[in-house]
């Protein structure tokens, strides 16, 4: 009996450290047909395009219709490589949607395990019509049909002014098709094209249950909308949008089909940019085998220490309270969250703060609002019993809002570079406007450092304020703000971490600080 006690005592330990793992980023990479097919490029032929993409490290390469195709896949296969992709133009007005040719080649791409994706073009429909999803449903079907005894798949692409010109569209045509080997695309420049950063995730999770393949490049964040291609296609792992952010979350739920590198539009020859591109993939990879809320090496070497484990709240409980809230807060896959949507500040489990005080610190976490328009903050240098509120404390805040849905911000009462938004020092200093936070439901990392009365806040690796708690200014700034009859507010040696209750749903996790002797 003890030992059974002892063998499901280890095997529940191994579950819970297991729990704190982040899975390999190992999709198959492949890269796009215009990589290396491009007016301006020297020509190659199919042997040495083979030779080629393998020497770069991808995986394989996508291609476009039937000439050429079974000669193609043969000498990627000689190659170790695959041909994971194939460009498909579907005419809705045409007599033939389709090359008839793919009715004979079909047969001869039995056990490939390729992806048609099929992109829709018509005069007659607009983008995003759905008066065209019948015939589109129809056409889509014949081809899975036809398809499905070999083994491959037919993915719906979005484009830019195609008929079916959102990832929306293409999740929408593939659950009418009702087929199993019909799915979706998510192709994050021309879902960049077409809508908004803040609704990526929105987005991810609504395809994502029939998601076939994704496509990625380098890209810049902002009004995307307005952006040209070499905004939106750059080699991945350049621009100001962070494209790791995008494959964590997809592959936190779950997605493990291929990623193809989109290249149209990049001038640079493919020797210049593709190796940009495996190198950023590169770095993804050993970027997301670090586990989640556990020091590593290097940490433990510098005397960082974790404030959360990802299973306890041992080193935290509520503001003036002996214990952690038993509401409004939770633990879950590894995350602490504040879980009450629309709530008053600190008017739920309320806040919560550290066990222990700080004074000359960095302190560093991940954090990813869920809330649209959502309003938290990390506080530091906090005191207990001040106020009426007993779960609301008191201390300098690195707010953590999104800003450009936040009700103040709509409304004009917020600007840009108002000392309310994200990363500023509330109602003291303003954050950099060059700030780029990820998306609304992705991840940021952000930092605070603290020699004493020299302070920076940083985010997602850029320093976005700095400022002087002994300064003259700093002082003035206080005794104007709505905290001048605060005592100490602002100046203490030292205080407690505290996260913010302001009724938005935030998920923290990776809070690690290292203190300065």
């Amino acid at each position: 009996m003890k030992k059974i006690v002892v063998c499901l005592l280890v095997f529940m330990g191994f579950l819970t450290f297991a729990g704190n793992k982040r899975q390999t980023l190992d999709n198959p990479v492949f890269v796009f047909n215009n990589a290396l097919n491009q007016p301006h490029y020297p020509v190659l032929s199919l042997e040495q395009q083979a030779v080629f993409v393998k020497k770069m490290g991808f995986d394989g390469m996508e291609c476009k219709e039937t000439v050429g195709l079974l000669e193609t896949v043969d000498l990627f296969k000689k190659q170790g490589l695959k041909i994971y992709a194939n460009y498909v133009k579907i005419d809705l007005d045409a007599e033939n949607s389709y090359l008839p040719s793919w009715k004979e080649v079909l047969p001869k791409l039995n056990g490939t395990g390729m992806i048609l994706w099929l992109h829709i073009h018509s005069v007659k429909y607009k983008p995003s019509d759905e008066a065209a999803d019948p015939k589109i449903v129809a056409i889509v079907r014949e081809l899975a049909d036809l398809a499905k005894p070999y083994g491959v798949r037919i993915a719906i692409y979005h484009h830019v002014a195609f008929v079916v010109e959102k990832a929306e569209d293409s999740f929408r045509i593939a659950q009418k098709a009702e087929r199993e080997n019909v799915g979706s695309v998510f192709n994050l420049c021309h879902f960049l094209k077409t809508d908004s950063e803040e609704n990526l995730r929105k987005v991810i999770d609504l395809t994502f249950p029939k998601l076939f393949a994704v496509s990625i490049a380098g890209a810049n964040s902002g009004d995307t909308k307005a952006m040209n291609w070499d905004k939106l296609i750059q080699p991945v792992g350049e621009g100001s949008f962070d494209t790791y952010r995008l494959l964590e979350l997809l592959k936190e739920k779950g997605y493990d089909g291929p990623v193809g590198i989109q290249c149209y539009a990049i001038k640079e020859m493919p020797q210049e940019h593709l190796p940009k591109s495996m190198k950023a993939i590169a770095g993804f990879r050993e970027r997301h085998k670090i586990p989640n809320n556990e020091l590593t090496k290097e940490e433990k070497n510098q005397s960082w220490q974790l404030l959360f484990d990802g299973r306890t709240t041992k080193n935290w409980r509520g503001i003036n309270l002996k214990t952690f809230p038993s509401t409004g807060w939770r633990i879950q896959n590894g995350d602490l969250i504040a879980d009450v949507e629309g709530g008053a500040e600190s008017g739920n489990g309320g806040d919560v703060i550290t066990q222990k005080r700080y004074g000359k610190f960095i302190l560093k976490w991940e954090w990813q609002m869920l809330s649209k328009g959502g309003n938290s903050g990390v506080k530091y240098f906090v005191q207990e019993g001040i106020g009426d509120n007993k779960g609301y404390g008191f201390g300098l805040e690195y707010q953590l809002l999104d800003d450009k849905y936040h009700a103040w911000m709509l409304s004009g009462k917020m600007k840009p570079n108002d000392y309310h938004t994200l990363g500023s020092l509330y109602e003291l200093y303003p954050a950099s406007t060059e700030k780029q936070a990820s998306p609304l439901g992705l991840w940021n990392e952000s930092k605070i450092v603290c020699q004493g009365n020299q302070v920076e806040h940083w985010l997602n690796g850029r320093k976005i304020l700095q400022y002087d708690r002994s300064s003259p200014d700093f002082k003035a700034r206080i005794a104007s703000s709505k905290f001048k009859d605060t005592p100490g507010y602002g100046v203490l040696p030292e205080g407690h971490i505290l996260l913010q209750d302001h009724g938005s749903v935030i998920h923290y996790r990776n809070i690690k600080i290292r203190e300065f002797k």
